[in-house]
C-alpha cells in the first residue's frame, strides 16, 4: 500500500509538472496574437502624428515603437513552441521583425521626407509615395503571412 501511495504521488507530481510547462493551444494562440495586437496603439499614434504633420511627435512614436518591438520579439522568441504549431510562432516573430524594420527604416525615411516637404521641398513627393507604398505592401504581406499561419494552426488544433 505504501508503494502504491508513493507511485501515485510520483505520477501526480509528474502530471501536474507537465501540465504547467506547456500552454494549451488557445493560451498559446492568444499570447501570440496579444503581442501582435499591441502594435495597433503605436500604429494609431504614428498615423495621428503623421496626419497632423507633427513629425517631431512621429519621430518620438517611431523610437518608442521600435523599442517595444525589440522587447516583443524577445518575448515571442522565449515562448516555447507547442507541438501543434506548424509555423505560427515563426510568422509572428517574422511579422514583428518586419514591423521593426518599418519603424526603423521606412518610417524614419518617411518622417525625413515629410519634414522636407513641409519645409517647401516638392521634389520629395515621388519618394514619399514610394515609401508609403512600401510600408503598406509590407503591412499587407505581414498580415497575410500571419493569417495563413493562424489558419493552419487552427486546422491543426481542430484535427486533434
Amino acid at each position: 500500500m505504501k508503494k502504491l501511495t508513493t507511485m501515485m504521488a510520483l505520477f501526480g507530481s509528474l502530471f501536474f509538472a507537465s501540465c504547467g510547462s506547456t500552454p494549451n493551444p488557445v493560451e498559446y494562440n492568444n499570447k501570440l496574437m496579444t503581442v501582435m495586437n499591441e502594435n495597433e496603439k503605436h500604429m494609431n499614434a504614428m498615423n495621428a502624428a503623421m496626419t497632423g504633420d507633427d513629425y517631431a511627435k512621429a519621430e518620438t512614436v517611431r523610437k518608442t515603437w521600435s523599442e517595444q518591438l525589440g522587447k516583443s520579439i524577445g518575448e515571442v522568441e522565449k515562448l516555447g513552441a507547442i507541438k501543434e504549431d506548424g509555423g505560427l510562432k515563426t510568422a509572428v516573430t517574422e511579422g514583428l521583425k518586419g514591423y521593426k524594420q518599418i519603424a526603423d527604416e521606412s518610417y524614419k525615411q518617411l518622417i525625413e521626407l515629410r519634414t522636407k516637404e513641409k519645409g517647401g521641398d516638392t521634389t520629395v513627393q515621388a519618394q514619399i509615395q514610394t515609401t508609403l507604398d512600401k510600408i503598406n505592401t509590407t503591412f499587407e504581406t505581414i498580415g497575410g503571412n500571419i493569417n495563413k499561419a493562424s489558419d493552419a494552426f487552427e486546422k491543426q488544433v481542430n484535427k486533434q
